[in-house]
C-alpha cells in the first residue's frame, strides 16, 4: 500500500528522529562489596586432596558460620580409606571487601590449626578454598549455602542426577555417575554406571534406604552390583542438592547430586 506524500514525509521525520536518539550506555554493575558477614547461616562442605604422606584424602560436611568470623560444623573424612566420621570442626575466617579471605580450620585428626585462603561469590552463596600450609598435604574444596529450607525423609523426595569418584584401596582410581530416585518415605532406586581402574559396571539398578534430619545431614545405604554403599549425605541449594561422602572403609569417594 502507497501512503500519501504527507504521511511519507511524516514517516520520514519520526524515522530520522528515532536515529538521532543516542544509544543507551550499558549498564554499570554496581560495586561488589563483601564482608564477614557475607557467610552466615549452613553452608555443605566438600575437600578433596592429600594428606601429609601423599595419601588421597576426601572430605564432606556441614558448617555453621555466624556471620562475624567463626564457624563450627561436623565432617566426615576418609584418609586412604580409614574414615574419621562425624567429627566436630571449628574455624575462623576474615572477608575483605573485594570477596577474597583467609583462615584457619582446626583439623579433625590432630587437633592442629590448618589455614586456608578463599573467595566468595557477591550473593555469600559459593565458597571456594584451598589450603596454604607447606608440609601438611594438599587440599582445595568449596561450599554451597543450604539457604531458607526445611529438611526431612519428605521433604528430600526427588530424582536426582549424581557423579564422584575417588579412590578403592587395592583396586584402583573409581568414577561413576547415575541416579538417585528419592520416594518421600525412606526408600531409594535409580542407576549407576561405574569405572574401577578401567573395568566398566554400566548402567546397574540400585535399591536401599535414606533418611534426612532436620538439620540437614542424612545417609543413603544401597545394594550396587551386589555390594553395600553407605553415604552420609548434607544438603544444600534449598535442598535441591547434595554432598556425599562413602562410609565404607577402604574407599575414598565422594559426589554431588542435583535435582
Amino acid at each position: 500500500m502507497f501512503c500519501s506524500k504527507t504521511c511519507c514525509i511524516a514517516i520520514l521525520v519520526v524515522f530520522i528522529a528515532l536515529l538521532s536518539v543516542p544509544p543507551k550506555a550499558n549498564a554499570t554493575p554496581p560495586a561488589t562489596t563483601c564482608t564477614n558477614a557475607s557467610i552466615k547461616g549452613a553452608y555443605g562442605l566438600l575437600i578433596t586432596g592429600y594428606d601429609s604422606s601423599g595419601l588421597y584424602q576426601v572430605g564432606m560436611g556441614q558448617i555453621n558460620s555466624n556471620g562475624a568470623g567463626s564457624f563450627t560444623g561436623i565432617e566426615t573424612v576418609s584418609d586412604d580409606g580409614t574414615i574419621f566420621e562425624n567429627q566436630s570442626l571449628s574455624g575462623t575466617y576474615s572477608l575483605s571487601a573485594n570477596c577474597t579471605g583467609s583462615g584457619t580450620i582446626k583439623n579433625i585428626k590432630n587437633g592442629q590449626l590448618s589455614h586456608y585462603n578463599f573467595v566468595v561469590d557477591p550473593l555469600g552463596r559459593q565458597v571456594e578454598a584451598a589450603g596454604t600450609d607447606s608440609g601438611h598435604g594438599t587440599a582445595s574444596g568449596y561450599a554451597l549455602a543450604l539457604g531458607a529450607a526445611t529438611c526431612s525423609t519428605a521433604a528430600a523426595a526427588g530424582t536426582y542426577g549424581f557423579h564422584g569418584g575417588g579412590f578403592l584401596v587395592a583396586q584402583g582410581v573409581m568414577q561413576f555417575d547415575g541416579q538417585f530416585v528419592l520416594d518421600g518415605l525412606g526408600g531409594v532406586t535409580g542407576i549407576e554406571t561405574r569405572s574401577v581402574n578401567g573395568a566398566i559396571i554400566s548402567a546397574e539398578s540400585i535399591t536401599g534406604t535414606y533418611s534426612l534430619a532436620s538439620n540437614c545431614r542424612g545417609t543413603i545405604s544401597y545394594t550396587f552390583n551386589a555390594a553395600t554403599v553407605n553415604l552420609n549425605i548434607v544438603m544444600v541449594s534449598g535442598v535441591k542438592s547434595f554432598f556425599t561422602i562413602e562410609t565404607d572403609a577402604g574407599t575414598v569417594s565422594t559426589s554431588v547430586a542435583h535435582q
